[in-house]
């Protein structure tokens, strides 16, 4: 598993009545429904979700960002499961206005998965706007998306994953945003609305193959 790894409202698993046969519908069979990614992300950006909604969440966006062939049904349903049990052996604080509902901050699982399971990148479900003239700019959903389109134009348009991580590194070695350092690890780098001593991203091989994946799919390169 590891090799292959960042209010709650009614649980998103009872809407499904997990883990019956719609439940095993939705995780996985849809994995590129644009309606079940934009459900998962939801999940994963609450201050608040169940265990077993963040470890759903978080296998189906992976899985819809890997460029391989799927695992079979029961493989993916066993590392959602398994993903679970890590999660609730992390014994997270509980939300504070449900301590006996079990929910834990995604966010702190994200923080806990890292540099030990991939985490799934955010999705870019916005087309980014079409410049009026040429002195207009392209915004995007993250912080990240243009870095890597400006390496591969710099890349000649190439998309090796070797050669942009170079690129990024060299950006991030030039003090650009959104980096912040070069690690062993990969590259870290600031998301949206960060401040001093949140937590970093971290940009790998691994990670910036999905990204760029993602943007395929969006047709952006």
């Amino acid at each position: 598993m590891r090799s292959i790894l960042r209010g709650c409202g009614e649980p998103f698993h009872l809407k499904l009545k997990a883990p019956t046969k719609e439940y095993r519908k939705h995780t996985m069979t849809k994995l590129t429904s644009k309606p079940i990614l934009k459900k998962a992300s939801g999940i994963l950006a609450q201050e608040f979700a169940i265990p077993k909604d963040i470890a759903w969440a978080w296998v189906t966006l992976l899985l819809s960002q890997e460029e391989q062939k799927r695992d079979s049904e029961e493989k993916r349903y066993a590392r959602i499961a398994e993903f679970e049990a890590w999660i609730v052996e992390l014994n997270l604080p509980s939300d504070p206005k449900n301590p006996e509902g079990g929910a834990v901050s995604p966010e702190l699982v994200k923080n806990s998965a890292r540099n030990v399971f991939e985490w799934p990148h955010e999705y870019i479900f916005d087309e980014p706007a079409i410049p009026k003239h040429p002195d207009s700019k392209v915004t995007y959903g993250d912080t990240i998306t243009k870095p890597i389109l400006d390496a591969i134009k710099d890349a000649g348009g190439s998309d090796d994953r070797p050669a942009l991580i170079a690129i990024l590194e060299g950006y991030s070695k030039e003090g650009k945003e959104p980096f912040a350092n070069v690690t062993p690890e990969g590259i870290e780098w600031k998301g949206n609305n960060w401040s001093e001593g949140d937590k970093l991203n971290l940009l790998t091989i691994k990670t910036l193959n999905n990204r760029l994946a993602n943007l395929r799919k969006k047709g952006l390169i």
